[in-house]
């Protein structure tokens, strides 16, 4: 594991987070170079570094301004079964739109009291700095990123077990401690439901904890197992899925079809032998001519990471309505 000092200053309210800020003092050029999608990385720093981003008030805040949300909101490893609209009542309304649900902080105490772990999705969408380093992040990376947060009060098993992750994953411990095992990929570059990689067998790549102000970087496939200390731990995971190989041939498949009527065809699985014969033949060929058109995969790949992060929404009431995401 590459281990190094996080700078040793803590982030400001009026700072601009990014992915800089967040790997410093190791270049950004250098993380870029030497470990995204290839080797982990820690930077341990001090406590409160990361207070002025996200921290249990900033939870508080979220917890007590949005609706219950199955698609964000999960608890983990508490009793089996225990969905999260268990945690919750309805929400008092003049005018009858729906059902809608609040979370109650006497069941969420409980729960969590309990052994279980909270998780909240994409929670960038629901705090401002943190929407504001997914994008910067977004932009450095070339990837759409989304931020998902780990709640829990001590003392819960382990969330998902040892388990391996389709997408990059940048780690920030916010407060507290969780304590790590990560053991290297046991297949190459695998990628979701395509890959089914054994499980690891003997001493694991790294263990160790993470305390409040550091940072673990874990590129896809890396295998790893998280269980929580004996207080309060909030950590936030930023996961970041880079353009692939397959990003690229799906993109000349389009490209192809646009071009080219033997890509749209049906195959043909009742004709005669002839008609298949000539059928595969000719969609080789086609294949062929365009892999090995000059440039052609290098032009298309450049389009692939370009299209690579979606643009946020940015409101601009009361003139322009929306817009695109922060520039840098």
């Amino acid at each position: 594991m590459d281990s190094r000092e996080a700078a040793g200053t803590a982030w400001s309210q009026e700072e601009r987070p990014g992915l800089g800020r967040l790997i410093a003092p190791l270049p950004e050029e250098v993380f870029l170079r030497d470990h995204l999608g290839s080797r982990p990385l820690l930077l341990t720093g001090r406590p409160g570094r990361f207070a002025a981003l996200f921290g249990w008030p900033d939870l508080n805040e979220c917890l007590a301004a949005a609706r219950v949300d199955p698609a964000r909101m999960h608890l983990t490893r508490a009793r089996q079964g225990v969905p999260v609209s268990s945690l919750a009542e309805p929400v008092p309304q003049l005018a009858a739109r729906g059902k809608p649900l609040r979370l109650r902080p006497d069941r969420v105490l409980h729960a969590l009291r309990e052994g279980a772990t909270l998780v909240l999705d994409g929670v960038e969408e629901l705090h401002a700095r943190l929407r504001s380093l997914v994008g910067s992040v977004e932009r450095s990376l070339g990837a759409p990123v989304q931020a998902n947060l780990y709640a829990n009060l001590g003392g819960a098993a382990d969330g998902f077990g040892i388990h391996w992750d389709d997408h990059d994953v940048l780690v920030i411990q916010a407060a507290g401690a969780k304590h790590w095992e990560v053991h290297g990929p046991t297949q190459e570059a695998s990628v979701g439901v395509l890959s089914a990689p054994e499980q690891p067998v003997g001493r694991p790549y790294w263990t160790g904890t993470l305390t409040d102000g550091d940072v673990l970087y874990l590129p896809r496939g890396w295998w790893h197992r998280v269980s929580p200390g004996d207080g309060p731990s909030l950590h936030l995971t930023l996961g970041a899925r880079l353009p692939s190989a397959g990003d690229l041939l799906g993109r000349l498949l389009r490209h192809m079809a646009a071009g080219q009527a033997i890509v749209r065809h049906d195959l043909p699985r009742h004709a005669g032998a002839s008609t298949t014969a000539s059928f595969y033949g000719d969609l080789r060929a086609a294949l062929t001519e365009a892999v090995e058109e000059e440039g052609l995969l290098e032009r298309l790949a450049d389009e692939v990471c370009r299209a690579a992060v979606p643009e946020r929404p940015v409101f601009t009431l009361p003139s322009a309505g929306t817009g695109p995401a922060e520039s840098p």
